[in-house]
């Protein structure tokens, strides 16, 4: 048997093994307004220009924004109803990338998400049972850290003991490709449709 070309396989979460961005649009937004009745430009305005960029990395709590931004605007929901909204709306599982997960898996190499969300949507991922195909899962606001900082990639280097050329990471934003590149690991930008191209990429072409 072959011997596996990577040791640790880095997933991305949204865009890469959930489906849920389009064009560059999250597609819980694209439907948040007609669904429920609340505007969504003003709700994207107040997260978006900061605020869920500090609780992404631990710095805020995302229960709380959106709670001030619905009494501010004197939106009738709890922030759980928005955030269960946003959650639930963007569970679009990639069954494709998840195949290629478990080729991963059946041919030994440790998976793992390394992904840019807050700590509500890290356990909601847990939850909803992609943690179950993965080591484990990191996410900046439990690390308190962000791709693409280059400290990222080494806590979790530090936290699996793999590191260089025996890790890759699997992401859809260029600007984290180049970051994990910089740091030493392999890297691949994923696109829509570029699957066959991901398990060539990763020695899986061949493993069904």
């Amino acid at each position: 048997m072959t011997a596996p070309r990577y040791k640790l396989i880095a997933w991305d979460f949204d865009g890469v093994l959930n489906a849920n961005v389009q064009n560059g649009v999250f597609k819980w937004m694209t439907t948040f307004e007609q669904d429920t009745g609340l505007p969504i430009d003003s709700l994207s305005s107040y997260l978006f220009s900061g605020r869920f960029q500090r609780a992404m990395v631990g710095e805020a709590d995302l229960h709380e924004l959106v709670g001030n931004w619905a009494a501010e605007h004197g939106v009738p929901h709890r922030a759980g109803e928005v955030i269960d909204y946003w959650f639930d709306k963007d569970h679009i599982p990639d069954e494709k990338t998840l195949d290629i997960v478990q080729r991963a898996r059946r041919a030994g190499i440790t998976n793992v998400i390394a992904t840019n969300n807050e700590v509500y949507r890290a356990d909601w991922i847990e939850a909803q049972g992609f943690g179950e195909h993965m080591h484990t899962v990191f996410a900046a606001g439990r690390m308190r850290l962000a791709k693409p900082d280059l400290a990222y990639f080494a806590h979790i280097e530090d936290a699996l003991g793999h590191g260089g050329k025996d890790v890759i990471l699997v992401d859809d934003m260029a600007e984290n490709v180049e970051a994990a590149r910089q740091h030493g690991w392999d890297a691949f930008h994923f696109v829509p449709g570029c699957h066959d191209a991901l398990a060539e990429k990763l020695g899986l072409s061949g493993d069904r």
